[in-house]
């Protein structure tokens, strides 16, 4: 295998990294990308000196020879605008003509991910050109998710998708939920307003449940949040009849890989307590219905 390794651009690096930006841009162009200009502008040695001196750019070598440059930015990004101290910002990662598909891409966004990691920040963020669509599946395809956009103020400005990843691969969080059923055929739902965090502004109607405890089995914690969460102690509980898995938000801004796995509840009330909810949750989870009747 291949020896690649990462290092701080110096003065020295100028002119390979200027022809490595040059091989870029051009292949940008080529999708008609012009976020760094169009056909013929781009860098100059002058503005690459600059930008090594006055940020954190690396080199990336492959058997010690250049390939690859890239700059990571730990300072509030104008893309982002102002931001909790949590996450690393990548710009102008860069590959040199010929040696695209060697897994350079992967290896740079890896060792970010581990130095962000080591800072005590938690995401690895970067953005790109909206119309670029093999540039975002590109990161998409390494679990970066779109958590918005910014668009420039300028008449025709750019518009930027804003991508973010855990800097830690992403947790799995196993959870239980509940399809409670009554006797008149209905299912019970709770709807969930949030107010604050990451999922700020948001409102949606979801079954019961939620995450497996440690030394709990699915089953175990479909009991418990059945008690928890809608204080009925007298119910059957069927075995898992459905299971779903999906990358999921929580309202801290974590970002995980939700295993889901889902259980009949067939009870004869349509009448819950809130007696064991927390505050968050009474805050949270601001109404319930019992609605949607279920075909015979």
């Amino acid at each position: 295998m291949a020896l690649k390794s990462i290092r701080r651009a110096t003065a020295d690096d100028v002119p390979i990294l200027t022809q490595i930006r040059n091989d870029a841009h051009a292949k940008k162009v080529a999708y008609r990308d012009y976020a760094w200009g169009k056909d013929g502008d781009g860098f100059s040695e002058n503005w690459v000196r600059n930008n090594v001196s006055q940020k954190e750019v690396y080199v990336v070598e492959l058997e010690g020879t250049p390939v690859a440059t890239f700059s990571l930015v730990l300072d509030e990004d104008k893309h982002w605008g102002p931001q909790e101290p949590i996450a690393g910002y990548i710009h102008g990662l860069s590959v040199r003509k010929d040696f695209n598909g060697r897994g350079l891409g992967s290896f740079v966004l890896d060792w970010c991910g581990d130095k962000i990691s080591a800072l005590d920040r938690r995401f690895i963020r970067l953005d790109c050109a909206v119309h670029n669509a093999k540039l975002c599946a590109y990161y998409e395809s390494f679990g970066f998710i779109r958590v918005g956009q910014y668009v420039e103020p300028e008449a025709g400005g750019y518009v930027w998708s804003l991508y973010e990843k855990a800097a830690n691969p992403l947790r799995k969080r196993p959870s239980a939920r509940l399809l409670i059923t009554t006797p008149k055929r209905r299912v019970l739902l709770f709807r969930f307003a949030h107010k604050s965090g990451a999922l700020a502004g948001t409102a949606y109607w979801a079954t019961p449940g939620g995450g497996v405890e440690h030394g709990e089995t699915f089953a175990d914690a479909a009991i418990r949040e059945l008690r928890e969460e809608t204080g009925i102690r007298k119910a059957r509980i069927s075995q898992p009849v459905g299971r779903r898995e999906l990358l999921l938000q929580l309202p801290d801004g974590e970002h995980v890989f939700a295993v889901e796995q889902y259980f009949v509840v067939d009870t004869d009330t349509e009448s819950i307590s809130r007696d064991s909810w927390t505050a968050e949750e009474k805050e949270v989870m601001v109404d319930h219905r019992i609605r949607q009747r279920i075909p015979s």
